[in-house]
């Protein structure tokens, strides 16, 4: 097993504010409202460090801002041949700053995300863009087709 890349830190709560603003970077079909961006961000403080289930790693960029995010959470639901331990985690966020793109920090944030997932026995997916195949591909992930959603309305 390789070294950790020593450019890839856990995140912590402080780093909320910044988490907030690289995951609005690739959202595309969600509303951003201001509701949205405070529930995520005090999720975020809240539970950063403290929930196990939820693992994020960042890369710092000079100045005190983060350059890279990888975010996951474990979710424990029952065993089967798909899930052997009855855990399973969803890679739900990586993201690049555009300005340090190019740098490997995608791969070294989403390769320590993995490994810490891996080291819990869990199975993982995620939902990936074009331009973040090939990324995942490299590290071993498989298209597997056939999903579908529901999503819950709020209540009015």
């Amino acid at each position: 097993m390789s070294a950790p890349d020593p450019r890839v830190r856990l995140a912590t709560p402080q780093d909320a504010d910044e988490l907030l603003r690289l995951r609005v970077t690739v959202l595309t079909d969600e509303p951003v409202t201001n509701q949205w961006r405070t529930t995520f961000r005090d999720d975020m403080r809240q539970r950063l460090g403290t929930d196990p289930n939820l693992l994020a790693y960042v890369a710092d960029a000079p100045g005190g801002s983060l350059a890279a995010c990888a975010i996951g959470i474990v979710y424990h639901g029952y065993c089967g041949p798909t899930y052997p331990t009855g855990r399973w985690a969803r890679i739900h966020t990586v993201v690049t700053d555009p300005g340090h793109r190019r740098q490997g920090l995608a791969r070294a944030v989403t390769s320590a995300l993995v490994t810490a997932i891996k080291q819990r026995g869990c199975s993982i997916e995620l939902r990936a863009t074009d331009a973040g195949a090939p990324l995942y591909r490299s590290l071993g992930f498989e298209p597997v087709d056939g999903f579908m959603a529901l999503r819950s309305i709020s209540p009015g």
